[in-house]
């Protein structure tokens, strides 16, 4: 482990809460309570701790070390660009790359809007307004775009709208108005954890698939409905399917007693001799 975030672990590792709470806020709150105010470099309340760490340069294991009390952590960074003229971000880090999944969702807050009454002003419902975006992220090892997926994800929020106004601070400066700060657009909010319950599938994807090699259990897991393999979710080969189902059929007919065409060939052999019989009788009378 690096000995920077070694060293932010140990800080971090300060009981700061009473015990018996947890920091569990929302997006709204991450984005109004902490990432603005980060970004106007206000400071943060004291029970709170949000390190700023480079994510590109860390892998997730060092970031949410095995130790770590908590089942994620919060993260504040500034956003890397791919390349000098581009605004694409740079997602990779030294043993692999964080890749997004689907699109940003916006992250918007409800203000109440007053609405005018007759002698008293009152309030309506809560207005929708956007103050950020979210996007999620999983991170691969190895080098795109042939990288192993992991269950480690990261939550990425970013100032957006109303996140971005300036705010008007109570200090004044030398002009004797009050001082206008506006938010940085590069800082970003990042919440890494790992993903639960995907331990158990990693590993049952890594194991080889139920295919049998005894074909007598192969027969029974197909005439039994679902096999283990199409349960998991895995690759099924239909075509070796209709094969098997094809040669199963067919040894269940030769081995099933057929009822041979003679038995018909004899008894209309029987009924055409009754019928001679029956005109040779009415021939002689």
């Amino acid at each position: 482990m690096p000995a920077t975030v070694a060293m932010e672990v140990k800080e971090g590792a300060k009981q700061r809460l009473p015990p018996g709470f947890r920091f569990r806020p929302t997006d709204e709150e991450l984005v109004v309570h902490y990432l603005r105010r980060r970004a106007l470099a206000s400071p943060l309340p004291a029970a709170v701790d949000i390190p700023d760490v480079r994510i590109l340069a860390h892998d997730p294991s060092d970031l949410l070390p095995p130790g770590w009390s908590e089942q994620e952590r919060y993260f504040f960074t500034c956003k890397e660009a791919k390349y000098v003229k581009g605004r694409r971000a740079n997602r990779a880090t030294g043993a692999g790359y964080w890749k997004a999944t689907g699109k940003e969702k916006p992250v918007a807050v409800a203000v109440p809007v007053p609405v005018p009454s007759r002698g008293r002003g009152g309030t309506g419902q809560g207005q929708a307004v956007l103050v950020g975006m979210k996007r999620s992220l999983v991170f691969y090892r190895g080098k795109p775009p042939t990288g192993s997926k992991t269950d480690w994800v990261m939550h990425e929020y970013r100032l957006a709208g109303a996140g971005l106004a300036p705010c008007r601070r109570g200090a004044q400066d030398q002009g004797g108005g009050d001082a206008v700060a506006r938010p940085a657009e590069g800082w970003v909010l990042c919440r890494v954890f790992r993903k639960k319950g995907s331990a158990s599938a990693a590993g049952a994807a890594a194991s080889p698939a139920g295919r049998s090699d005894d074909g007598e259990a192969e027969e029974a897991g197909d005439e039994g409905g679902a096999t283990e393999k199409e349960s998991a979710g895995g690759f099924i080969d239909f075509f070796a399917r209709a094969a098997a189902d094809a040669e199963r059929r067919q040894q269940r007919r030769a081995s099933s007693p057929v009822v041979s065409s003679s038995c018909l060939t004899d008894a209309s052999h029987e009924q055409h001799g009754s019928r001679e019989q029956e005109t040779t009788s009415r021939g002689g009378a």
